[in-house]
């Protein structure tokens, strides 16, 4: 069972070089450690020939949530840490050059330590203006069926890479009286605490649960939208994942797979009850021949949207259901993946203060251009004032079973703090969660297009949602695309504009810069694609009113109803505003106002630089048949606005390509190579790929920690008939002995499908095997002495360097005797590593020490620092337990004693 607390006290100590150095003394005679310790909130950087190691230790732990920490230098990723204990650890390399002070630690887009150059200013009036339009056929409002539910509870199971089984638990809630087969709905939640101790505070992410600590029932917090659907007629079930979210720490996909697996067994479990089969509750029996399998929609929630995202694509021929649309609500997109063909709606809350960067927008920007004949409609729905928990009401406090808290970390921040104008009541906003669900249901499993204008970016509301205000676009559906900066069409400048093809972000590889980093979810790097080119924009400016943009038209647009552009507002005085001006082959000029105005929108303090649809009518007059170009001209006296992409566009959804009708790949987990021989090696990684497909693909593969420590990025074509794609991987020979096992891996391989592709495990990691003898774990001497003032020190000692760090746990046991306690420490030393009081003895305090060997180096220091001044009678001991069951005997057991 795997446990992490609240509070739990965990120590670094990080020594450079070979054995250490004697403490150095401070002015006042006490022990001076700073350099020898991570201290809380502080990044270390240790290098070596080898490369450089990263860690960090955080004030106080983090709270269980979705997004993961990852390090950036100098605003570019250098990679994920990996967690241990309370401490965050990367390894990177070749690299050399790395600075603490410029490194920054960064959680979902929020720099937690580090340079961070922060959000623009917010502006004085931190609202956006309403939409004022009410749809009429409102996808929000409850049905006629009634309702009927039931929860089941059947043997866990196993999944890949978790140790204790996952648990099958759901809630279905159906209608009643509804004829005929009905459409699926399935939810997933995220990763949240996983237990609770019933009457207190405390909460954990264990897993299973220990003693009469209860499981938190995420599962039961999507009750309000189950209902609604269910009154509408569709039958939904509301599954737990509270197994994988305790277990998910240390995974590569942060355990998106093995959500999609659950997912996928709980579809094949309602496809067994539909047909009379399996075992579960008696309500079961009642959804007998009643389920439309080939009409399933997911939901999923944060971690839980990339799950559901996973499910969709991992299709296959003789699947018993049919994934026809998903939701993502607030989701995780760490492995930049999209379903091909299925259509797809991504809720943004614009106050996410777990996901902060609002990192799904990727499944709609990527799913626009991933698939040739994918016109599968992708919608990003952002919701002004939401906070990312609210949707659940089992991460909400009032109506948790659990602790719950609000997920935005600063209540007076002026857009999205407990006072802020907008800001939604966590009724408010569960209620605009179950209506747009509800829409995208509609839309995806009927033939129902009323509630489409609420997810094309059309600038009309849901009653139901209450007064908040939800702004949307998309990709993909009955559109023809004029415009896509640096890929298709051009834009020529007159009348005092100015065009700049730019990028969002720096990724270090030139050109103009026209946002910033972690500025926009456009172009905020996600886990493996940080050595990708950033997306293309196009900058217009103008300094009068009249300016011009011209843009070229070669299509027939007799078919379309209107021209929809995806326009980003950057922080400015005034609001930029445009109309477009029309012309036919007759030399005919019509000129049409858009529907709305992209605004510039309340700054945060991650920032949201979002794309705003700004649609224009096709005016009367005007022979849409043989449009020659439109032109956008500036009403406003001044403006800045970065076009993503213009299209011209008809209202509905469109049939497209499926996910099984492009190739899949799936990388290793693992790899290893025999290391041979001192100096670089070539190796290569054998990728399967699945199905097959009459164009050819494009992936791109990321090596990372090749021999030089740079993100090795190479596009690789799949040819059409290709059964195996073979990744190149260069790597140090052997020079030292690696262990193959070491939860620190220092190199990995990473795969992205960007065209005619899809790829299901994308992140796997390699190592060498390696022909020098494994090394030993020797101390000194195992007992210390110290007097007050000094520190009690053991030399740990490898008999051979290794090319990686070694990290060796030391915990406290209790001594014979009287045993030290938490006051007679340095109080420096002591301070946010432990709440214990001072008269706690250090065996039940909690503490624990990280030893570090470099790599290439032989040695290690531990210290226990003495307070001065310390009285007592006699002598005070210690003993610690280093854990070595990696090199031989299972631990090295260390005595200390102090003498007053």
């Amino acid at each position: 069972m795997r446990r992490q607390r609240w509070g739990a006290a965990f120590v670094v100590a990080l020594v450079l070089g070979g054995l250490a150095p004697a403490a150095a003394r401070a002015a006042d005679g006490e022990p001076s450690v700073g350099l020898a310790t991570l201290s809380p909130g502080d990044v270390r950087v240790s290098s070596d020939e080898g490369g450089s190691t990263v860690s960090w230790q955080p004030d106080e732990p983090l709270p269980y949530g979705d997004a993961r920490v990852e390090f950036a230098l100098d605003g570019t990723l250098l990679g994920v840490p990996t967690a241990f204990g309370g401490a965050y650890i990367l390894r990177v390399p070749g690299r050399t050059d790395v600075v603490a002070a410029r490194v920054q630690v960064v959680l979902g887009g929020r720099v937690l330590a580090g340079p961070d150059e922060g959000a623009a200013t917010p502006r004085a009036q931190a609202k956006v203006p309403a939409v004022t339009e009410v749809l009429t056929k409102d996808p929000g409002v409850r049905g006629s069926y009634g309702i009927t539910s039931f929860g089941y509870t059947l043997p866990s199971v196993k999944l890949p890479e978790m140790p204790a089984k996952v648990e099958m638990v759901g809630q279905v809630v159906a209608p009643v009286g509804a004829p005929g087969k009905r459409p699926v709905v399935l939810f997933l939640h995220g990763r949240h605490t996983t237990c609770y101790k019933v009457g207190s505070d405390d909460m954990s992410i264990d897993w299973p649960c220990r003693g009469s600590w209860k499981p938190v029932p995420s599962y039961l917090g999507y009750t309000q939208a189950q209902r609604l659907l269910a009154s509408q007629g569709y039958v939904t079930v509301s599954i737990s994942a509270n197994g994988i979210n305790g277990q998910d720490g240390d995974l590569l996909d942060a355990g998106a797979d093995a959500r999609a697996i659950l997912v996928r067994a709980h579809l094949n479990l309602l496809a067994d009850w539909n047909a009379g089969k399996g075992t579960g509750p008696s309500q079961r029996t009642t959804l007998r021949g009643h389920l439309a399998m080939d009409k399933v929609m997911t939901v999923g929630h944060s971690r839980g949207g990339e799950g559901v995202q996973r499910a969709a694509l991992q299709a296959a021929a003789g699947d018993r259901f049919s994934i026809a649309g998903q939701v993502l609500v607030a989701p995780t997109d760490f492995g930049q993946q999209v379903a091909v063909g299925v259509p797809t709606t991504v809720l943004l809350p614009y106050c996410d203060g777990d996901v902060s960067d609002l990192q799904g927008q990727m499944y709609v920007d990527q799913g626009a251009r991933d698939a040739d004949g994918d016109r599968a409609l992708k919608s990003a729905v952002l919701v002004i004032g939401a906070n990312h928990n609210y949707f659940n009401s089992q991460w909400t406090p009032g109506t948790a079973s659990a602790p719950a808290w609000d997920d935005w970390w600063d209540p007076a921040d002026a857009v999205c703090g407990d006072s802020a104008p907008q800001r939604l009541t966590a009724t408010e906003q569960r209620a605009v969660g179950a209506t747009y669900i509800a829409a995208a249901a509609r839309t995806y499993l009927t033939s129902d297009a009323s509630a489409v204008p609420l997810l094309d970016g059309t600038p009309v509301r849901a009653a139901s949602a209450g007064d908040a205000v939800v702004l949307s676009h998309v990709v993909g559906g009955k559109r023809s695309t004029l415009v896509v900066p640096g890929t298709r069409g051009t834009v020529t400048p007159s009348a005092g504009m100015t065009s700049t093809l730019c990028t969002g972000a720096d990724t270090g590889l030139g050109g103009t810069i026209c946002g910033r980093d972690h500025g926009s979810p456009h172009w905020s790097p996600q886990a493996w694609s940080w050595a990708d080119p950033a997306p293309s924009l196009l900058r217009l400016r103008w300094s009068a009113k009249g300016a011009l943009a011209t843009i070229p038209v070669d299509l027939d647009l007799r078919y379309r109803r209107y021209l929809d552009l995806r326009l980003v507002a950057p922080p400015q005085s005034t609001t930029p505003s445009v109309e477009v001006v029309f012309r036919d082959r007759s030399g005919k000029t019509r000129a049409s106002v858009p529907l709305r105005q992209a605004t510039p929108l309340p700054t945060t303090m991650t920032g949201h630089e979002w794309a705003q649809n700004v649609r224009v009518a096709f005016p009367a007059g005007i022979d849409r048949a043989s449009i020659t170009s439109i032109a956008l001209r500036s009403t406003s006296s001044a403006g800045t606005l970065y076009v993503l992409d213009v299209s011209a566009a008809a209202r509905g959804t469109a049939s497209s390509i499926g996910v099984r009708d492009v190739v899949r790949l799936d990388l290793p987990a693992a790899t290893t190579f025999d290391a041979g021989s001192d100096g670089d090696q070539t190796g290569y990684v054998r990728v399967p790929v699945v199905g097959s497909s009459s164009v050819a693909a494009r992936v791109v593969a990321y090596a990372i920690g090749s021999t030089d420590g740079s993100v090795k990025r190479r596009v690789m074509t799949v040819r059409p008939g290709q059964k195996y794609l073979d990744v190149p991987f260069h790597y140090s020979g052997d020079d030292a002995y690696v262990d193959e096992g070491s939860p620190f891996p220092s190199a990995y391989l990473a795969l992205r499908a960007t065209r005619n592709a899809v790829v299901d495990s994308y992140v796997g990691t390699v190592s060498t095997r390696s022909n020098t003898p494994r090394p030993t774990v020797e101390v000194v001497d195992p007992d210390a002495t110290a007097v007050p003032g000094e520190s009690l020190e053991w030399h740990i000692r490898l008999t051979e360097p290794m090319t990686q760090e070694l990290y060796l746990t030391v915990s406290f046991a209790a001594p014979t005797g009287s045993e030290l306690t938490v006051g007679d420490l340095l109080p420096g030393w002591v301070s946010g590593r432990t709440g214990a009081s001072a008269s706690t003895p250090l065996s039940e305090a909690g503490l624990e020490v990280l030893v570090v060997v470099p790599a290439y180096s032989t040695g290690g220091l531990i210290e226990v620092p003495v307070r001065r001044g310390v009285t007592f009678t006699g002598t005070r001991s210690t003993t610690l337990v280093v854990d070595t069951s990696q090199f031989g005997p299972a631990s090295l057991t260390l005595h200390g004693d102090v003498t007053a």
